[in-house]
C-alpha cells in the first residue's frame, strides 16, 4: 500500500473536493492512499512551504509562493512530466490567468484546481425586506455601513491587503508591473487608503481579526450582516444546503469587473516524494477537465475550468455564482511572483492594519511597503 500525504486549506471548498476525490482514485487505485490534512487560512497565506514540501507529497497552493518554489526547486515541474497536449488542454480551459499564475521562471510549479477573485457579497434578502439596493460605489458602500451597521468585511491582514490591491487596481490600474514592478503612486495609494479607513470606522469591532469564511459563515447564518464590499468569492455559500441563507456573489463596488486580486489555488507534487509518479497522476487527474467538471465541482470544490464555470446545472446549485463572478476572475490581475514577494505581503499587510488599528498616516504606510518591496526586490535579484 502506497500512502502519500497531502495538506489543504481549512475549508469546505478547499478539503472536501479532495477528500472525495481521494477515496475515488483510492477505489480504483486499491494500493494507493491519499491523506489529506488542514492548515489554516493563515498559514496558507502567510507560511513558508520549505517545511511543508518536506512532510508532504501533495500542495495546495497560493501562486505568490512561485518565486521561492522555482528558486529553491521545491516542487515537480509539471511540464517536464505531462505532455504539452495535456498541460495546453489545461492552460486553455482555465478561468482567466489562473493557469498562467503557477508558470514561473521556465516551468509550471502547479496546475489550477481552483479559481477565485475579490468580489462582493450580499444578502439580498435583507437588502430587498429594508428597502436597499446594492452600493453602486464606495461612497455608498461606506453610508450603508454608517446608517444600517450591517456592512462587514475580512479584515485579517492578508485579506485586508487584497482588498487594498482589488480596489487600487479596479479605481485605477494594476499596482505592480507586467515585469512585476512597483507601479503605485501615493496620491492614489492614500486615496485607496483613506477608503478603506472610512469604511473601517463603521464595521463590528472585531473586523481585523476576521477571516473570509468567518465572515460569509455570519452572513449566510444570521442576518447581521447584509453586504460586504470586498471579499473573495466561495462557491459554497451561494448553495442552498450549505448556506443557510445563500449569498449572491458579484463584482466590486460600481459593478466594474476590473482589477480584482486574482486567488485561487494551484496542487503542486513535491520535489521529495517517494510516489511522484502516483502524485502527478492523482495531480493531472484532479485538474482535468472530466473531474473539474463532475467530481471536484460536485464534491464542494470551486474549479478553476472554465467548462465548469459555463455549466447550468453548477450554476442552477449555486445561485448563478459561476456565471455572477466569472468576468470579474477573467479580469483579475496576478500579483509578483519573484522571491521574496510574500514576505513583502506578509509585513505590507501588518503595517497596513496598524493604519487601521492605530489611526496612523497614509503617506508614512506607502513609504514603508514602498522601501519593503524595494528591499525584497534587492534581496533576491542581486
Amino acid at each position: 500500500m502506497k500512502t502519500l500525504r497531502g495538506i489543504t486549506w481549512n475549508h469546505t471548498r478547499g478539503y472536501a473536493p479532495l477528500a472525495v476525490t481521494a477515496k475515488i482514485y483510492n477505489d480504483f487505485h486499491p494500493d494507493v492512499e491519499i491523506e489529506w490534512a488542514i492548515r489554516s487560512l493563515w498559514s496558507f497565506g502567510e507560511e513558508g512551504l520549505d517545511e511543508l514540501a518536506r512532510r508532504y507529497d501533495l500542495l495546495l497552493v497560493d501562486h505568490p509562493f512561485m518565486g521561492t518554489v522555482a528558486a529553491q526547486g521545491l516542487f515537480l515541474p509539471f511540464d517536464e512530466h505531462l505532455t504539452s497536449a495535456e498541460l495546453n488542454t489545461i492552460r486553455g480551459q482555465s478561468v482567466g490567468r489562473s493557469f498562467e499564475s503557477y508558470d514561473y521562471a521556465g516551468h509550471v510549479w502547479a496546475l489550477p484546481v481552483d479559481a477565485a477573485a475579490q468580489g462582493s457579497a450580499a444578502r439580498l434578502d435583507l437588502l430587498e425586506k429594508h428597502g436597499v439596493t446594492p452600493p453602486k460605489n464606495w461612497a455608498e458602500v461606506v453610508q450603508l455601513a454608517r446608517e444600517s451597521g450591517k456592512v462587514g468585511m475580512p479584515m485579517a491582514p492578508m485579506g485586508l491587503l487584497g482588498a487594498f490591491f482589488s480596489l487600487y487596481a479596479n479605481q485605477f490600474e494594476p499596482p505592480f508591473g507586467a515585469d512585476e514592478s512597483w507601479a503605485m503612486e501615493v496620491e492614489k495609494a492614500v486615496f485607496v487608503l483613506n477608503q478603506l479607513r472610512d469604511l473601517f470606522r463603521h464595521l463590528p469591532a472585531d473586523s481585523l481579526r476576521t477571516y473570509a469564511n468567518a465572515l460569509l459563515n455570519r452572513m449566510a447564518s444570521t442576518d447581521e450582516l447584509w453586504y460586504c464590499p470586498v471579499v473573495y468569492g466561495y462557491v459554497n455559500y451561494g448553495m442552498r444546503g450549505y448556506a443557510p441563507n445563500p449569498l449572491t456573489f458579484g463584482p466590486l463596488p460600481g459593478n466594474r469587473p476590473d482589477g480584482a486580486t486574482l486567488g485561487g489555488v494551484g496542487i503542486a507534487v513535491s520535489a521529495q516524494t517517494q510516489h511522484a509518479e502516483t502524485a502527478l497522476d492523482y495531480a493531472r487527474w484532479l485538474a482535468s477537465p472530466l473531474c473539474q467538471t463532475t467530481l471536484y465541482a460536485l464534491g464542494g470544490g470551486q474549479p478553476a475550468n472554465r467548462l465548469a464555470w459555463e455549466d447550468d446545472t453548477l450554476n442552477g446549485l449555486t445561485n448563478q455564482f459561476y456565471r455572477a463572478t466569472r468576468e470579474t476572475v477573467e479580469r483579475a490581475f496576478v500579483r509578483p511572483r519573484f522571491e521574496g514577494f510574500h514576505e513583502f505581503q506578509t509585513g505590507a499587510a501588518r503595517v497596513l492594519t496598524n493604519l487601521l488599528r492605530e489611526n496612523g498616516s497614509p503617506q508614512a504606510v506607502f513609504t514603508s511597503w514602498e522601501n519593503q518591496f524595494e528591499h525584497a526586490r534587492h534581496a533576491t535579484t542581486r
